[in-house]
C-alpha cells in the first residue's frame, strides 16, 4: 500500500521544558495513532523538523493543523512523496531531544542511533532531511554524510 510522506520545518514559538514536549508527544502518538501516521520528530534550538507519514489525506490535514498550531511559526514544507513502505512503520512517534526524556514517554523511540546507522544504508530524501536538520542544529554530531 502506498504511504504519503511530507516533512516540514518549523520554528518552536518558545524554548519547550522537557514536561511541554513529553505533554506534546504523548497527544500527537495517540492521535496519530488513531489515524494511521507514524513518523519522527526532531527538536533543538527551538526548531522542530518532524518527517509524517501515512494516508495521504491524514498527512496533509495534520500538516495544515500544524501550520496554524501557535506552538509553531515559519512552518515551511520541505518535502513530500509517495512510498510504497513506510521509514517508521512500528512506531508511533520516533523522538530526539536533547534532553533524555525517554523514559516519561509512553512509545517513546530514540532516534538518534536509527540517524546514525540509517544514513549509512539507505540514501532516502526524507532521512537525508531530517539527518542533516540533525547535523545544523547540533542535536548530533557525525563525520558520515548520508550517500
Amino acid at each position: 500500500m502506498l504511504q504519503y510522506q511530507l516533512v516540514y520545518y518549523s520554528d518552536a514559538s518558545k524554548d519547550f521544558s522537557e514536561e511541554e514536549l513529553v505533554e506534546l508527544l504523548n497527544k500527537a502518538i495517540k492521535n496519530n495513532k488513531s489515524l494511521g501516521i507514524t513518523g519522527c520528530l526532531l527538536y533543538g534550538n527551538r526548531r522542530f523538523i518532524q518527517l509524517l507519514e501515512g494516508p495521504e489525506a491524514s498527512v496533509r490535514a495534520l500538516y495544515q493543523k500544524i501550520s496554524t498550531d501557535p506552538r509553531h511559526s515559519n512552518v515551511m514544507q520541505v518535502m513530500e512523496m509517495t512510498v510504497n513502505n513506510k521509514l517508521f512503520p512500528d512506531w508511533s512517534m520516533g523522538f530526539k531531544h536533547v534532553g533524555n526524556i525517554s523514559n516519561k514517554i509512553d512509545g517513546y523511540t530514540d532516534v538518534s542511533k536509527w540517524i546514525y546507522s540509517e544514513f549509512v544504508t539507505d540514501a532516502s530524501t526524507a532521512k537525508e532531511k531530517v539527518f542533516n536538520f540533525a547535523v545544523r542544529n547540533k542535536l548530533m554530531e557525525s563525520q558520515v554524510l548520508p550517500k
